[in-house]
């Protein structure tokens, strides 16, 4: 039996709201992150990573 991922995240959407309308920052992201693993999350500042 493999290992099972610490952290899982399955079709993940993320949508912001204001006056101009609605834009989607994440659409249908999926991941698996195992021990030992690194992953980071990347983008120009004022973008929205937190």
């Amino acid at each position: 039996m493999g290992a099972k991922p610490l952290v899982q995240v399955k079709d993940l959407v993320m949508k912001y709201h204001s006056p101009e309308g609605e834009t989607t920052a994440l659409e249908n992201i999926s991941l698996d992150v195992f021990q030992g693993q690194f992953i980071s999350i990347v983008g120009p500042s004022g973008c929205g990573k937190s």
